[in-house]
């Protein structure tokens, strides 16, 4: 959350805010555990958070930004765990925008309309992710294996 990026989106778009800055692996680590089980415990979501809650400034929060693209599978979770007044800007259907307008600009294949999830680290098995995207609908999973510059499908 500190890096000169997030900063110039700050400067861009919120530049007349208060911006509270909260990294969490721990929130990271929620929503890997809930792909692959399908649920995460709400009291564990709100212990990641509560650092971020306990802020003096977090009492006049009226948006949170969901900022990595982890969190989003923790929609649910967080919107339980934070007031209802608080609005959450979901940042994963932008990205999958610009995701999709590069692909377009790097010329997609004809006719392809298959959900292609792209894995970026080989951290954990290939075929467990296939297996955990393969049941939010995604048909196919590649590994990016930037050495080379190209995708090898595993699914």
């Amino acid at each position: 959350v500190n890096r000169p990026y997030t900063d110039s989106l700050i400067d861009q778009f919120a530049a007349d805010c208060v911006v509270l800055r909260h990294g969490s692996a721990e929130l990271v680590d929620l929503a890997e555990r809930k792909l692959r089980r399908g649920s995460v415990a709400l009291g564990e979501v709100r212990a990641a958070v509560a650092p971020l809650c306990g802020l003096p400034e977090a009492a006049a929060m009226d948006v949170v930004v969901l900022a990595c693209t982890h969190f989003p599978l923790l929609r649910d979770e967080l919107r339980a765990v934070f007031p209802p007044e608080v609005a959450l800007i979901d940042s994963g259907e932008a990205i999958a925008r610009r995701v999709a307008n590069l692909i377009a600009a790097g010329g997609a294949r004809d006719g392809e309309t298959a959900h292609i999830a792209v894995i970026t680290s080989e951290a954990r098995p290939v075929e467990s992710a296939a297996h955990c995207f393969a049941a939010l609908g995604f048909e196919r999973v590649d590994l990016f294996d930037a050495a080379p510059v190209a995708a090898a499908t595993v699914a």
